[in-house]
């Protein structure tokens, strides 16, 4: 079993802002990301319409689980 420590995980996060606004925030992002090198984004998607995220394999292409929390 991996310790704690080893263990991968993921954050997801839904931001709301003015896109410029949003814009500039993931500039910001990027750069702190850039001296955190253990970190990186997978998925980033700007959208003025709902959002939703999906956990398990239909994130990856795979639809066979497709729930919607």
């Amino acid at each position: 079993m991996k310790e704690i420590t080893e263990l991968k995980a993921n954050l997801g996060l839904v931001l709301r802002g003015d896109f410029v606004v949003l814009k500039a925030f993931m500039t910001d992002l990027d750069k702190l990301l850039a001296s955190r090198s253990e970190v990186q984004i997978v998925h980033k998607h700007v959208s003025a319409s709902n959002l939703w995220i999906r956990e398990g394999d239909g994130m990856n292409g795979d639809e066979r689980d497709n729930r919607v929390f």
